[in-house]
């Protein structure tokens, strides 16, 4: 390992991710991680897109929740 990849913990996770992934020689297995990594990814997406609309949607304070009578 350089030290660039022993210095940034992503690159270590990464790097552990693919030598993991690497040995494992059944491909429905393989199949299931790589399908499982992409909901992952899809989840961190979907959550990221509604913080950021929820952040220009109303100002803090000012959420359905916080006005009485307001329903989702």
């Amino acid at each position: 390992m350089t030290d660039n990849v022993a210095s940034d913990p992503r690159r270590r996770e990464a790097l552990r991710l693919v030598r993991i992934f690497l040995g494992i020689t059944d491909p429905g297995k393989r199949r299931r991680i790589l399908e499982l990594a992409e909901r992952l990814a899809d989840d961190v997406a979907a959550e990221a897109t509604e913080l950021a609309l929820a952040s220009t949607d109303a100002s803090p304070g000012e959420s359905c929740r916080d006005i009485p009578g307001q329903t989702e």
